[in-house]
Parts: structure tokens; C-alpha cells; sequence
């Protein structure tokens, strides 16, 4: 666990110094949810969803979830591209925990990444509790390594192309964030809407987490439901991720 550790830290440590791009992306979540947000709010006055800017929030919260899972993908692709990947293959570490390494680099990422936005957001929604915001974090790691299973996934297929896999990631992004429930509830979506919507991870990510926070169970999905899939997920395609990281990194072409 020492060895997985100081790989974490040697790959964070160019990242974090400084860690501009997490205060910027942090400045953005603060204008879109304090500015763009109390405005919209003054648009959509649909009861059952209430003060739309609190729901709103919640939707920022996992893109950013997403936004970084994704990341960690891209990230690997990079590793490969600057030559850092033989170097990691040449450690005496399995390829398995090299995997986990990858994971756990990007959990840290996430939660760092989290760290404001999410505060604000509980700060926005109010009357919580401990157990509620807890089991919240826990909500968006699981989704976060769901999906970045997903896109560590397909970042084995773009190994010869970073840019095959940013054209990826972008198309699968546009079409897992616009149809879910990330902003906007599963009760207004037309028909055809809500059909691709039930194949989009953050949908039930956003209910469940929603569910969590005290949001009227009559707009959200089953939690039970949302659990089990998110569950299924993350188990499904980080088990794919070790299994292709065991079989087809090694010796893998970088150009």
C-alpha cells in the first residue's frame, strides 16, 4: 500500500503545484451557482421542484463528478503519450495496483476538486445532517469511480490516439450529462427523453444524491434502484478495468 501511496503523490505533486486549475474550476462552480443559478431560479417555478437553484447546485456537483472520472481516463492516455507508461510498467508493482493507483489518484482529485463546491451547495440546501451529507460523499466517490471505470475503459481502446479519445469522451459526455436528470427531474422529461435517460449513469447519481439531501421523493427515481445501479457500476467497470490493465497494457505502443 506504501508503494501505491507514493505513486499517488508522485503524479499529484506536478498537479498541485500550484493548484490553479482547482481554484479556477472552483471561481467558475461560485459564478454559475451564485449568479446564473439565483437567475434561472426566478425563471423555473415549478413547484414540486421547488427552489430550482438548490437543484441546480446538486446538478454542478456531479458534472464536476463526472468532469474529473473523465480525467483520470484522459490522464492515463497522457501517461502513455509522454512515455511516463513504461516507466510505471517497469515497477515492481502489479498491474492491478497500478490500476488502483490510477483510481485512487483520481478519488484524491475528486475530493479536492469537491471540496468547495460541494460545501457550498450543502450550505445552499441547509438542514442537514451528518448522516445525510456523509452518505452524500459516498454517493458521488461511488459514482466517480464508476465512471471513471468506464473511461479507464475506454482509454484502453485510445491508446494510439489521444485525440480519439477526447472526441470520445466529449460525444459520451454531451450525451450521459444532457440526457439525465443532472438539470432537470425525470417527471418533465417527453417520453423519448426519459427513455435515454434511464441508460445515463448520473441520472440515477443526481436522484440518489438529490434523495439524500431531503428533495421531494416524488421527482427522483427509486433510491433502492439508483443504489444498485450505481453499485453495479462501479463494480462492473472497474473490474474491466483491472482485467484489461492485466492484459493488454504491457507492452502497449504509445505513438
Amino acid at each position: 500500500m506504501r508503494n501505491v501511496v507514493r505513486l499517488i503523490w508522485f503524479d499529484l505533486k506536478p498537479e498541485l503545484s500550484p493548484p490553479v486549475w482547482i481554484v479556477m474550476e472552483w471561481a467558475v462552480f461560485l459564478v454559475q451557482a451564485g449568479v446564473y443559478g439565483a437567475i434561472i431560479s426566478q425563471l423555473v417555478t415549478n413547484p414540486s421542484i421547488g427552489d430550482y437553484r438548490q437543484f441546480y447546485s446538486v446538478g454542478l456537483v456531479i458534472m464536476i463528478t463526472f468532469d474529473m472520472a473523465s480525467h483520470t481516463g484522459r490522464h492515463f492516455v497522457e501517461h502513455a503519450h509522454e512515455g511516463r507508461l513504461p516507466y510505471l510498467l517497469s515497477l515492481p508493482i502489479s498491474r492491478a495496483k497500478l490500476f488502483l493507483t490510477i483510481a485512487l489518484q483520481g478519488a484524491t482529485e475528486l475530493a479536492l476538486m469537491l471540496a468547495v463546491p460541494l460545501t457550498v451547495t450543502l450550505l445552499i440546501i441547509g438542514n442537514l445532517t451528518w448522516i445525510s451529507v456523509v452518505a452524500c460523499i459516498l454517493t458521488l466517490f461511488f459514482l466517480g469511480f464508476g465512471v471513471a471505470g468506464l473511461m479507464l475503459g475506454l482509454s484502453f481502446i485510445a491508446f494510439k490516439s489521444s485525440d480519439l479519445y477526447t472526441a470520445m469522451v466529449t460525444g459520451l459526455s454531451a450525451i450521459i450529462i444532457r440526457f439525465s436528470t443532472v438539470l432537470y427531474p425525470f417527471i418533465v422529461l417527453p417520453s423519448q427523453y426519459a427513455s435515454a435517460a434511464a441508460f445515463s449513469p448520473l441520472t440515477y447519481g443526481s436522484d440518489l444524491v438529490r434523495f439524500i439531501l431531503g428533495f421531494d421523493p416524488a421527482i427522483l427515481l427509486d433510491p433502492f434502484y439508483a443504489v444498485a445501479v450505481l453499485a453495479g457500476l462501479a463494480a462492473s467497470t472497474l473490474g474491466l478495468g483491472v482485467f484489461l490493465a492485466q492484459r493488454l497494457v504491457e507492452g502497449v505502443k504509445s505513438a
